[in-house]
């Protein structure tokens, strides 16, 4: 039971990043010796020893205009819905567009600096990503600190 478990169903992922040490605080599929390994092949792994059921596939593209001949009509019409995990406003905004185009709900979420978003998107009866982000300003991903706090004394208190 659950999303992509039935034989009918199937979850894609798609992520063009290699793991970094900086992935490791955060998110839980991933571990020390996974790093420099493709993203989406190692949370597809992991994800499918947690429900051997899933039927999942891993994808290492880059979701945008570059990538249309492979995420195409044929593609999107398939789905029942999109959920996202990105750090980017042009890549939010571009699979907000989509999924308003195809009429897929979306579950909008992901990071910008130290800001986190969740947003329920369904198309024609929801406000969708593009409309509402924030305003822009200087950012930058959290995940790029090259120092990371290691004893108790760098936190703030």
């Amino acid at each position: 039971m659950g999303v992509g478990a039935s034989p009918s169903g199937k979850i894609i992922v798609t992520d063009m990043d290699l793991i970094e040490r900086s992935n490791l605080n955060r998110q839980f599929l991933f571990r020390p010796y996974d790093i420099h390994k493709m993203k989406s092949v190692v949370a597809s792994a992991a994800v499918k020893i947690i429900n051997p059921e899933l039927n999942i596939e891993a994808h290492e593209n880059r979701v945008g205009p570059e990538t249309e001949n492979i995420y195409d009509d044929k593609h999107f019409e398939k789905l029942d819905g999109v959920a996202n995990a990105l750090d980017n406003v042009e890549a939010r905004t571009y699979v907000d567009r989509r999924c308003v185009y195809y009429r897929k709900p979306l579950l909008e979420s992901g990071t910008l600096g130290t800001k986190g978003n969740l947003q329920v998107v369904i198309p024609y009866m929801t406000e969708s990503y593009s409309p509402s982000q924030d305003p822009p300003e200087k950012s930058f991903p959290a995940c790029t600190l090259k120092n990371f706090p290691y004893l108790i004394e760098h936190t703030p208190q």
